[in-house]
């Protein structure tokens, strides 16, 4: 059993959107040691590229894990899941210093918030932050542009429901193109928003090398903007997202009036991951799993670069170029030619790498090989 210093006031990290924001968790405990952050919170909720399983993965769907108490379980390397697909979890267990624990979301937000609390029991924790990358956690829930609200708002409302004190903390603002940059102004007025923190290379730099395989778009362009790169940026799906200096910044919000306004506390009492769904169909008409269902019936099928992989690259790149884009995510441009399945994506960053050096900039594709690359301290990429 970890022991711990009742003296010291720690903090547990909840990363509201899981995978990618559980790196953004570990970059902002390590930019702000004064948070006393003790462990990280998170799904294992990956794309249907890495795992085609909709919604969020249970503590029943992994072997491998450790047992803390009773249901706090916390995700090594070598965990893996028992049903098929694979998991960013573990591998992100390797890279990063502070423990990793799973976040079920099988028992609605009391069986997360119960989770919560025996992990602040078990490492001595007196307080919670929820870290969202985007900002998406913001939306009062009938904006036209949100796509995810699942995740950040059963998470605010778990940990809301703990009874501890809750901070909320935002990055990389309007990075996961879904509100856009005036709605989300917006809320942080509304929610008497502060920044708190810059971030810069040096906060990111020790996280550099998880981008060249971590499918994370928002995530990954945090790390971009705190590296100093700026320009446009197309992602998936068509979604353009502009890197800023706001964009490397992390806000801080209002918990309660965060909380009251948003679906968070329309949440908080669905004892089950699928009386979650039942509500966010009520009040949106879908759940982010039924669009996960949606695109595993309908997408294409993945395929291996083909030959005329570079050609199409090549010209998708120029013409993003001459609409004033500076680069693609590398997710991008998997979805360009359908190489959108784990092994298919390596297969294609691969051949990025030999064939388009001066472009591949993991997590970016440059349209042009110094686009947005314009400061003395800029972004290095690979």
């Amino acid at each position: 059993m970890l022991e711990v210093d009742a003296s010291m006031s720690r903090a547990l990290a909840v990363a509201a959107g899981g995978g990618g924001d559980a790196v953004t968790a570990a970059v902002i405990a390590s930019a702000m040691p004064d948070l006393e952050v003790s462990a990280v919170l998170t799904y294992s909720w990956d794309r249907l590229m890495i795992d085609p399983t909709p919604g969020p993965r249970s503590v029943a769907d992994f072997d491998g894990l450790i047992s803390l108490s009773g249901s706090v379980a916390e995700i090594p390397a070598t965990a893996s899941l028992r049903t098929g697909g694979r998991s960013t979890i573990p591998r992100l267990a390797q890279h990063l210093s502070l423990p990793l624990l799973l976040m079920d979301a099988s028992a609605g937000a009391p069986g997360l918030a119960s989770q919560i609390c025996g992990a602040a029991e078990v490492f001595g924790a007196d307080s919670i932050v929820v870290i969202d990358v985007g900002g998406d956690i913001l939306a009062e829930g009938h904006e036209a542009s949100l796509r995810s609200p699942l995740a950040d708002s059963l998470a605010l409302a778990a940990a809301v429901m703990t009874k501890l004190p809750v901070r909320v903390l935002v990055a990389g603002i309007g990075l996961d193109g879904e509100l856009t940059e005036d709605e989300l102004h917006g809320c942080l007025d509304r929610l008497g928003g502060q920044v708190v923190k810059q971030l810069v290379p040096s906060d990111v730099l020790a996280y550099e090398g998880i981008w060249e395989w971590h499918p994370s778009e928002a995530n990954a362009l945090l790390a971009v903007a705190a590296g100093g790169w700026r320009g446009q940026a197309e992602t998936q799906r068509d979604a353009l997202v502009r890197i800023t200096d706001d964009s490397a910044a992390v806000y801080e919000v209002s918990t309660a009036d965060l909380y009251e306004s948003s679906l968070a506390s329309r949440l908080s009492h669905a004892p089950t991951l699928a009386e979650v769904e039942q509500l966010l169909r009520r009040d949106r008409g879908y759940s982010d799993i039924d669009v996960e269902r949606r695109r595993l019936r309908t997408r294409p099928p993945t395929r291996r670069p083909a030959e005329d992989a570079m050609d199409v690259i090549d010209r998708y790149a120029g013409d993003a170029s001459a609409r004033g884009i500076d680069a693609l995510t590398i997710r991008r441009v998997a979805e360009l030619v359908h190489a959108t399945d784990f092994e298919a994506t390596d297969a294609l960053r691969i051949s990025l790498m030999r064939k388009r050096s001066s472009h591949f900039r993991p997590p970016l594709y440059l349209t042009r090989p110094t686009a947005g690359i314009d400061r003395s301290d800029g972004w290095r990429g690979i």
